[in-house]
């Protein structure tokens, strides 16, 4: 038959058209499909699942490609170095995108890159963020990776209060060499970390030593410890010290129990100090020991100085003080001897001298305590020493102690004087131990912690004292002026005073007479008075009645 006319339609709009068209179009296809056989039916729908299976296959497997297989980053020329690199590193069974996570405008652009601009180096893309390294090393695996959150150097660097740390990315230390993500020698000194840093102590510095052979990058801190002091964790220890051959061979003796632990680190620093020597200026600006009297009270006390020289008393590595005290103190029996009053605190006791050198055989203890403060005087009185002193052995040879010049020096004595059966009371007399010398210390010092000679009288020893040969004036001071007349030439019985005459014959020699004119001592010296002088006989009863005991020593001269 022929072909229907197609019916004109009048439309001032284009697009209205198109459609209706395309729906005429769409009702005869689905018209012919429908008459269609059934089998073509099935067999046409068999071909469309395939062609949807294979397309699904395939664009799975170009995402998957994309995504997933290092294969599409190494189809760029310039990848194979770094890819080479990443074979060798832990991560080698990742795929490049587990770790680069670009977004779609950051992939775009890096295609047009490649496809536009065919470069020749690599330059910076698909940076890594923290956040994709804790998914795995933290978060991933809190059991596995424990010690990445709780180890030393990541918490000084992940959580300090530097600002120069702010921000620190964990590919800034562990992509020094690309992709190796390994912390090499120069991961520490890169990105103006610690360029400047370096070992100068003895022949360590002629070295190349990582710092992690040192520094025990993952040693393990507890969440308690504050970042503050997150640093000490990162100090050499001995296990990383004796880790070196050398050092071994020459810390052979090194105590098996160290008092400081065996940090080495808070003592000697390998980037500061030239010496092992100098770990000695850290002791006390290092604050560990800026305050000694908080150690022992053996650390107060000490000469201005003392304390910065720790190895003049302790033995590096052990630290244990001497126990003898002149392994220090050793000129101490040369020293001059010191006023007691200095460390009795005793102004009266200026006088008396103590020498180290006469307590030569006398333990340090017995006066010294470190109680208190170090060597602190234990001896508060006079007392306390003369509880050593004036007790046997010691006792018996006083001038130990006391020297030869101290006894020539002159006391005063309390001597009671009765004369003609008066009390005329107490004078002073002088006494000397010169004329002394011979004498027993004991025969006036009585035994006892005191040994007092107060109780002591001089008629105790000189009973007859009174010879012809005797010096008055090496015992008895001069008499004053009014103390006798010129009656005493009629002797001490004559004049009134001793009755009954304490002796007969007073002897008319040269001393009795100075006992009185001391003011002629060197007149005409050697020579007797009564050579020239007369003197009246000497009387042994009172003056006669009815005159004056002048009028008869005057009337006796002139016979």
């Amino acid at each position: 038959p022929p072909p229907r006319p197609i019916p004109q339609q009048h439309t001032t709009d284009g697009g209205e058209a198109v459609t209706s068209r395309a729906a005429r179009i769409g009702r005869r296809i689905r018209e012919r499909v429908v008459r269609l056989p059934p089998a073509v039916l099935v067999a046409l729908a068999g071909v469309a699942v395939a062609v949807a299976a294979v397309s699904a296959v395939l664009l799975y497997q170009t995402y998957d490609y994309v995504q997933h297989d290092n294969e599409f980053c190494m189809s760029c020329h310039l990848m194979q170095d770094p890819f080479d690199r990443f074979a060798q590193s832990e991560h080698r069974g990742l795929g490049c995108k587990a770790c680069h996570q670009p977004t779609m405008v950051v992939r775009t652009q890096m295609a047009l890159t490649q496809i536009l601009e065919n470069p020749d180096a690599i330059h910076t893309h698909a940076e890594v963020p923290n956040r994709v390294c804790a998914d795995c090393h933290i978060t991933g695996n809190p059991e596995k990776w424990r010690q990445i959150e709780a180890s030393a150097g990541h918490r000084v660097h992940m959580e300090s209060n530097d600002p120069a740390l702010r921000g620190l990315q964990c590919v800034q230390c562990h992509s020094s060499g690309i992709h190796e993500f390994a912390a090499t020698d120069r991961t520490c000194a890169q990105s103006g970390c610690h360029e400047t840093t370096e070992v100068r102590l003895g022949r360590m510095g002629q070295l190349t030593i990582h710092c992690a052979s040192c520094h025990d990058f993952n040693a393990p801190v507890a969440g308690t410890v504050s970042p503050d002091t997150l640093a000490l964790a990162l100090r050499p220890q001995q296990e990383q010290c004796m880790s070196c051959h050398a050092m071994r061979s020459l810390m052979v003796d090194f105590p098996e129990h160290d008092v400081h632990g065996g940090a080495c680190g808070a003592c000697h620093d390998p980037h500061a100090q030239t010496t092992p020597a100098q770990a000695v200026e850290s002791c006390a600006t290092g604050g560990c020991h800026s305050q000694v009297d908080t150690v022992t009270a053996f650390h107060r006390g000490l000469a201005p100085g003392v304390l910065t020289q720790c190895t003049s008393c302790h033995t590096a590595h052990e630290f244990t003080a001497p126990t003898d005290c002149l392994q220090c103190h050793q000129d101490i029996h040369q020293r001059a001897p010191v006023a007691a009053s200095v460390q009795l605190g005793r102004p009266q006791a200026d006088a008396i001298r103590f020498d180290h050198a006469q307590h030569r055989n006398v333990d340090c203890m017995a006066c010294h305590d470190t109680g208190r403060t170090h060597g602190a005087v234990a001896i508060a009185s006079f007392a306390e020493c003369r509880q050593c002193h004036h007790t046997p052995p010691v006792s018996a040879t006083c001038t130990n102690c006391h020297e030869r010049s101290e006894l020539g020096r002159s006391y005063r004595l309390p001597q009671a004087f009765r004369v003609a059966g008066r009390a005329l009371g107490t004078r002073q007399l002088p006494f000397d131990h010169g004329p002394h010398a011979t004498e027993s210390c004991n025969s006036c010092h009585t035994p006892g912690l005191t040994q007092t000679a107060a109780n002591v009288t001089c008629t105790s020893c000189h009973e007859q004292h009174h010879r012809p040969e005797a010096n008055c004036l090496a015992c008895h001071e001069t008499p004053p002026s009014q103390a006798h007349t010129a009656a005493a030439h009629l002797t001490c019985a004559g004049s009134g005073c001793h009755s009954p005459a304490p002796f007969q014959g007073v002897p008319r020699t040269r001393e009795v007479c100075l006992s009185c004119h001391t003011d002629l001592v060197d007149h005409m010296p050697n020579r007797t008075c009564t050579d020239c002088h007369a003197l009246p006989r000497p009387r042994a009863d009172a003056a006669p009645s009815g005159g004056s005991l002048w009028a008869h020593a005057v009337k006796e001269m002139r016979r």
